[in-house]
């Protein structure tokens, strides 16, 4: 088996072990294992955003992960972090990250933005998706 071969083995192996799929800068889609349930991190970071983290980073100067940085996120409009690479859907949308745009957005990605490469399963619980767009408003 060549190396290539190796190495894309291992990426499906390592695909396969997580969870939903969001949007990479490259627009491929990887996979995200789940949150695990509880309280907030000793930082504060509430556990809710635990599964939002494993894709996005936060810090102001941080860069993208496989989604993009959410610094600054709410009241931001849609599809313009630098070098990230957005669908079209995305981009198209046009809008900016209300709370409202936001709670429905994490609620259910695919549903809210059709055509979108976050293939998150989303949030169902509100208080949970308040608890996300609350920290980020003070953190982001």
């Amino acid at each position: 088996m060549s190396k290539k071969s190796h190495i894309i083995l291992g990426l499906l192996f390592a695909v396969a072990a997580c969870g939903s799929k969001p949007e990479s800068s490259d627009g491929a889609e990887t996979t995200v294992a789940p949150a695990a349930a509880g309280t907030a991190a000793s930082d504060g970071t509430p556990a809710s955003f635990g599964q939002c983290a494993t894709c996005h980073k936060v810090a102001k100067d941080g860069g993208n992960g496989l989604g993009p940085n959410l610094h600054g996120v709410v009241g931001r409009k849609a599809a313009v972090v630098a070098g990230f690479n957005y669908s079209t859907a995305l981009k198209d949308w046009g809008q900016s990250w209300t709370e409202s745009n936001l709670d429905k957005y994490i609620e259910n990605p695919r549903s809210f933005i059709a055509g979108n490469r976050m293939s998150f399963a989303g949030i169902k619980d509100a208080a949970k998706r308040k608890e996300v767009i609350d920290w980020l408003k003070k953190n982001g």
